[in-house]
C-alpha cells in the first residue's frame, strides 16, 4: 500500500522540467539575482528556461578586491548579444528552493531586470562537483559559450559587425562533459569555470555597434 506523499509528487515535476544534459539551448533568463558569495566575490545568480525546461546559473565576476574573473567576460558576452549598454539592480522578487520547507519560496532581492525576458542563447555543458555533505559528487550545467538567439553570432562577431556567424559550430564541437576538480571562486553551484580563450569571449572593442 502507498499513500500519497504531494511533497514527492512535486519533486518529480521539478526533476523532469530539469535541464540536464550539456547542448545549445535558446531561451530566456526569468531570474538574474545580484549575489555575494561568503569570500566576498560578486555574482548574479540566473534562472534558465528552454522548451520548458531550466537550469540555475551561477556567473561569478568580480573578488572582493574588485577584479575581474571569467564570469564577468561571460556576462559582458551576454549583454553583447542581448545589446544592453549597462544593467542596474532593482529590489524585486526571487524564488529559491528551501530544505526545510520542501517547496520554493518567494524573497526580496536586489535583481537585474534587463537581463530577464529576453532571447538569448547558450552552450551548457555538464559538471561534476563535490556535494557540501560530503555524499559525493553531484552534476550541475555551466555555461560554456554564448550566443545571440537569433542570428547564432557571438559576441566578438557582433562587435566586428559580422553578418554571418562562424564561431558558434566550432564552440559546438568542442563541448564536452567536466570532471570533478578543485573548489572555484565563489563556490556557488554553475559558476563559469576558466578556460582558454574561447570565442565569444574575447576582449571587447570600444567601438560598440549598438
Amino acid at each position: 500500500m502507498y499513500a500519497l506523499d504531494t511533497t514527492e509528487a512535486r519533486k518529480a515535476d521539478q526533476t523532469s522540467n530539469r535541464i540536464t544534459e550539456l547542448g545549445k539551448y535558446v531561451g530566456t533568463f526569468t531570474q538574474a539575482e545580484d549575489v555575494t558569495a561568503s569570500t566576498g566575490t560578486k555574482g548574479i545568480g540566473l534562472r534558465f528556461e528552454a522548451n520548458g525546461q531550466n537550469a540555475n546559473l551561477s556567473l561569478y565576476t568580480k573578488k572582493s578586491d574588485g577584479t575581474t574573473i571569467m564570469g564577468f567576460q561571460a556576462l559582458m558576452a551576454i549583454m553583447t548579444c542581448m545589446k544592453l549598454r549597462d544593467i542596474k539592480p532593482k529590489a524585486g522578487i526571487v524564488k529559491h528552493w528551501d530544505n526545510d520547507a520542501r517547496a520554493e519560496v518567494e524573497k526580496q532581492a536586489q535583481v537585474f531586470p534587463d537581463l530577464c525576458g529576453k532571447p538569448i542563447g547558450l552552450l551548457l555543458e555538464t559538471e561534476d562537483y563535490p556535494k557540501n555533505d560530503g555524499s559525493g559528487n553531484g552534476t550541475r550545467m555551466v555555461i560554456a559559450g554564448i550566443f545571440q538567439a537569433d542570428t547564432e553570432l557571438t559576441a566578438s562577431e557582433i562587435l566586428d559587425r559580422k553578418t554571418a556567424p562562424e564561431q558558434l559550430a566550432k564552440m559546438v564541437a568542442r563541448m564536452h562533459h567536466r570532471p570533478a576538480k578543485a573548489a572555484k571562486q565563489g563556490g556557488s553551484s554553475g559558476a563559469m569555470a576558466p578556460s582558454p580563450r574561447a570565442p565569444g569571449f574575447d576582449d571587447f572593442d570600444s567601438d560598440i555597434p549598438f
